[in-house]
């Protein structure tokens, strides 16, 4: 499967899971995770479907090892981030530590998408 449509599909996956917990919360009138809902809307969907979009335009982009880098960054990112905001917003002190090495490997993921459209802004086409 091609980059671009894997980081598409991640982002259907995680805002998948961020609509079932917004109709959970909803259902039990309980919002406490409202933060992690809205992280997996944003930051799981928005931007792992603006990265998607961003590869399936610029075929070089997404050919580069680093692209590749990304997806994995990117998600790993997520699979640590989500976690450690639940525990965050539930008290738990346990998983709560998983925030910050999904932090780290989400602006990680952010700074190379950054240095990937300065590269293809700069590159002579």
């Amino acid at each position: 499967m091609s980059l671009p449509y894997r980081f598409m599909l991640a982002g259907i996956l995680f805002v998948l899971l961020g609509m079932c917990l917004g109709i959970y919360m909803g259902s039990v009138e309980d919002f406490t995770l409202a933060p992690l809902h809205a992280h997996l809307n944003l930051v799981g969907w928005a931007t792992m479907m603006l990265f998607g979009l961003f590869y399936r335009g610029d075929q070089t982009a997404a050919s580069r090892p680093l692209a590749s880098w990304h997806f994995w960054i990117a998600v790993l990112g997520m699979i640590c981030f989500i976690p450690g905001i639940a525990a965050a917003n539930l008290g738990n002190k346990t998983w709560e530590i998983f925030i910050i090495p999904g932090s780290i490997l989400t602006l990680i993921s952010m700074l190379i998408f950054a240095w990937t459209v300065w590269s293809a802004s700069t590159r002579s086409r």
